[in-house]
């Protein structure tokens, strides 16, 4: 019983180790894509521009709902929003990415400036519809 236990133990491990080094991975392409589409808009730190963009870090706005934020990378943002209690009222245009890219920007912007969330795959990104 006693070796079964530690079998079943490793597998969990490994299989958590598995899935950390997928969102590293996808995280280091997501963090070129920001830095090539998205940065001059949320800044190097996330925090946005006031008034104008709004900020990625610790933003209630993704981290509440996921699928909102898929949606918003995949098809671009228009129209009025609130983050942070914040109200934020521009246009985000659809950056043309394809899923692994939308999941792989996501992954580095939920993981980064002090927010924390799960890896986020292409599959969940090519579920979400317009």
């Amino acid at each position: 019983m006693r070796v079964f236990a530690v079998l079943i133990l490793s597998v969990v491990l490994l299989s958590f180790t598995w899935q950390d080094q997928k969102k590293v991975k996808s995280m280091e392409r997501g963090k070129e894509i920001y830095n090539q589409l998205c940065i001059a808009c949320h800044q190097a730190n996330g925090e946005g521009i006031p008034g104008a963009f709004p900020p990625l870090a610790k933003s209630d706005y993704l981290l509440e709902d996921i699928t909102r934020g898929i949606h918003a990378v995949k098809f671009g943002l228009q129209g009025e929003i609130v983050v942070n209690g914040k109200t934020y009222n521009s246009i985000m245009t659809s950056q043309q990415l394809t899923d692994p890219e939308v999941a792989d920007v996501l992954n580095y912007v939920l993981n980064s400036w002090g927010n924390s969330h799960d890896y986020i795959s292409p599959e969940q990104v090519k579920a979400v519809d317009q």
